[in-house]
């Protein structure tokens, strides 16, 4: 699942996740729009704030079959 998507799903904002996560909008709606990818730092805050739903394979558009034929 996208962080996009995930927010739609929980009709959060983009401001709101920001403060949940203690990042600046500015930074989370780059996330949302595919613009940059969490760091290593930001990312487990995001694993951890969206309970696994959106995970890091999430933000490289790594699809369900490509992970499973990967294994």
């Amino acid at each position: 699942m996208t962080l996009k998507e995930w927010l739609a799903a929980k009709r959060m904002s983009v401001s709101q996740f920001a403060e949940r996560i203690e990042r600046s909008p500015q930074a989370v709606r780059r996330y949302v729009n595919g613009d940059r990818i969490p760091d290593r730092d930001t990312m487990p805050l995001i694993v951890q704030a969206t309970r696994g739903k959106v995970m890091p394979n999430d933000f490289f558009r790594v699809s369900a079959k490509a992970q499973k034929d990967a294994a």
